[in-house]
């Protein structure tokens, strides 16, 4: 293993408020490729962040099929996913366990089947977990098995050559999160309880015990339904009820499961430790993928408000700003960073790194370190942008070492760690 050094761009801008009130007149996204002006300054393109120190990038596990998310439990050990719907334990030394038995069936296709899982805040004595997947239609059998992700995907291609009545008249399937109880051996999942059918994206909880979940509405097309659970935040109890002090319980117009809504899809949720706060990062369509700062009750614009394209064209009302909505504190433009995962840095391996905020891209292919001053982006850093590899998950280990999910090519956990000190005459 030899230290990587971190590839750096340029790029310039420094953000001066973290909130600001939207502006009376909002401004116009244009067509073109060129980037999405700020409506005030720093809130896009942060100036390069001080070099990283050397550190060193590992195969730490190889040979899973399509991993998407893994949690970290207190024995030091890893529960991970994979898409095709298998769940295995690795050992703080990378051993990779055979699937956990137990698990419902799930009709995966490319990166979508079985994805995020965490923990229950109280797992180191009741074992519980909670899963997001898709189940097949009734009727149809899956064992979860590389063959049957690979018959899946392939029978994905013609179904979506349908027309819309013929994909309502045969559904794919149904997305569920879950909830289960992982045995004291590893080996099993009992007390496999739904939570919730929705559309969703990542899972957290607060710090009341409540179980948050991020869901998809990417379609700019059409009124959201507000009374639907997609493009939202939803908070629940464990059990799937609604918490009495949700935001929006007793407005008739919005679910009293929605915690916020205006999202379009938000594959990275994580609680800032500094302030308490649930940081979300939201994939644009083309570009204008953003950052903001979550506080109940709050409308983040989409699909009315954007700083992406569809192509060379704006979305939605091509605006970046619309009064009752919230502005992100960070946007990407004119390139994407198709955000999929994120983790606050609070470790000692890498001292130099704490208090940053990591994420990992797709179609950006590369790991983003953003330094921070309060809610506020102050400088950006590439890492770990070799060509051609998507990045799906990031977290922190026990001993400080952060962990990636590689999720193409060369399927792979990797795991990064501080280079060792330079012997003399180096």
């Amino acid at each position: 293993m030899t230290p990587r050094k971190p590839f750096r761009r340029p790029i310039a801008g420094l953000l001066l408020a973290a909130f600001v009130s939207v502006p009376a007149l909002a401004q116009q996204v244009a067509e073109g490729t060129g980037p999405v002006p700020p409506l005030f300054a720093g809130q896009t393109r942060a100036p390069l962040a001080p070099k990283s120190p050397p550190y060193v990038v590992s195969d730490f596990v190889t040979g899973l099929t399509r991993p998407w998310a893994l949690a970290h439990m207190p024995n030091g050990k890893m529960i991970v996913t994979e898409v095709p719907g298998r769940i295995r334990i690795v050992t703080a030394d990378g051993k990779v366990s055979a699937p956990v038995a137990g698990m419902p069936a799930v009709r995966g296709w490319g990166s979508r089947g079985l994805n995020d899982i965490i923990l229950d805040p109280e797992f180191a004595t009741n074992r519980k977990i909670y899963f997001s997947y898709l189940a097949p239609p009734d009727g149809m059998a899956s064992d979860n098995s590389d063959e049957t992700y690979r018959r899946f995907d392939a029978e994905r291609q013609s179904w979506d050559e349908l027309s819309r009545e013929e994909k309502a008249a045969n559904p794919w399937g149904t997305w569920r999160v879950a909830s289960a109880r992982l045995s004291e051996d590893e080996k099993r999942l009992t007390d496999l309880r739904i939570v919730i059918d929705t559309e969703p994206s990542r899972m957290a909880f607060d710090d009341t015990g409540k179980l948050l979940i991020t869901t998809q509405r990417k379609s700019p097309m059409g009124e959201p339904n507000l009374k639907d659970t997609l493009g939202m935040i939803l908070r629940l109890n464990t059990d799937g009820s609604v918490p009495d002090d949700n935001p929006f319980v007793g407005n008739d117009a919005v679910n009293d499961m929605a915690y916020v809504i205006g999202l379009r899809n938000s594959n990275s949720l994580e609680k800032n430790p500094a302030t308490g706060e649930f940081w979300v990062a939201d994939q644009g369509p083309e570009a204008g993928c953003e950052l903001n700062v979550i506080a109940p009750g709050k409308d983040y614009g989409w699909p009315y408000v954007s700083y992406g394209r569809a192509g060379i064209r704006p979305v939605g009302t091509g605006l970046t700003a619309k009064p009752g909505t919230e502005q992100p504190i960070y946007y990407w433009s004119p390139v994407s960073l198709a955000p999929s995962d994120m983790m606050f840095y609070t470790g000692d391996m890498f001292p130099a790194w704490q208090g940053n905020l990591f994420l990992t891209g797709l179609s950006s292919m590369h790991l983003a370190r953003l330094v921070l001053d309060g809610n506020r982006v102050v400088g950006e850093e590439r890492l770990m942008d070799e060509p051609g590899h998507r990045l799906r998950h990031v977290s922190q280990g026990p001993d400080g070492a952060i962990y990636v999910i590689q999720d193409m090519p060369g399927q792979k956990i990797l795991k990064l760690t501080a280079a060792p000190p330079a012997t003399a005459g180096e």
